[in-house]
């Protein structure tokens, strides 16, 4: 998602993933309209496991806009499945969760750099950072890929990616945060057996559940509020710290900064990053 402000304009475009409905997001648009009248709304559907269709998208933001003061990416999928290799050679689940949306950050930098406020919001999973496989980042070896190690991957490499941005481009916000335990549809992709189980447990999900409208409102703080306008932000929907990089938790469950911070895996999620980046031709 992406906004912009000029004057009195704003304008939105709100980019969605091919598998979701589009009725969804033509509802989503209209409400927005709805709140707001005199804005410019336009919805993008685009499959966002592909780097080349991410440069497509942001090329069309670019042509149409002069400035970029907020860059919110939430996309992801709720799978089973293992490793699944797009055509460019990247697992769909990482590259939804992670290298898209560097993609996106780093296409639209020209955007953002020339901002102010500017914000760059992953909303993803910061306080679950694990260790990293070191010798395989991308999870391409035989045995090296699991559906939890390649969700730990993602979440880590994007708060260590956010600590390298953060550096070269302070003046910009990059907020890595966590929604909560949210009830929301990405269930659908599931088998039969388990989106019954996920329905008929639906019910007590929203008991210990976050609310999708409160966990909504904090992002809207956490997009709008002076605080977060600039650096490293690794927290909640609530705004609230969550980052492990220098306080030790307690328990065997902890994942401390020992583990999963430093400034030598920050240099080389970045190099990762950047070859793999480099590997997908613009």
């Amino acid at each position: 998602m992406q906004t912009s402000h000029q004057n009195s304009h704003f304008s939105l475009k709100l980019c969605q993933h091919p598998t979701s409905s589009e009725s969804a997001g033509s509802k989503i648009t209209a409400d927005l309209q709805a709140l707001n009248p005199s804005s410019k709304i336009q919805f993008l559907q685009a499959d966002a496991t592909l780097l080349s269709t991410v440069d497509k998208v942001t090329n069309q933001i670019a042509a149409s806009e002069k400035k970029l003061n907020l860059l919110f990416m939430s996309s992801g999928s709720l799978t089973l499945q293992g490793r699944d290799e797009s055509p460019e050679g990247i697992d769909r689940r990482m590259a939804i969760s992670y290298y898209a949306r560097m993609r996106f950050a780093l296409n639209l930098l020209p955007l953002l750099s020339t901002s102010e406020p500017a914000r760059v919001v992953s909303v993803l999973g910061p306080g679950n950072e694990g260790s990293l496989n070191m010798e395989d980042l991308g999870l391409k070896a035989p045995g090296s890929y699991g559906i939890i190690t390649a969700v730990g991957h993602a979440i880590t490499m994007t708060s260590l990616a956010f600590e390298h941005l953060s550096k070269q481009y302070p003046n910009i916000g990059w907020i890595h945060a966590t929604p909560g335990f949210v009830v929301t549809g990405q269930g659908r992709t599931l088998p039969a057996p388990l989106r019954i189980l996920l329905k008929v447990t639906e019910p007590l999900q929203k008991c210990i559940s976050t609310p999708i409208g409160d966990s909504g409102q904090g992002f809207f703080y956490l997009s709008s509020q002076e605080k977060f306008a600039k650096g490293l932000w690794l927290v909640d929907w609530k705004g609230e710290s969550v980052g492990s990089r220098i306080v030790e938790k307690k328990g065997w469950w902890a994942k401390s900064g020992v583990q999963w911070w430093g400034d030598d895996k920050v240099e080389a999620v970045w190099r990762h990053t950047e070859e793999v980046m480099a590997s997908v031709k613009k």
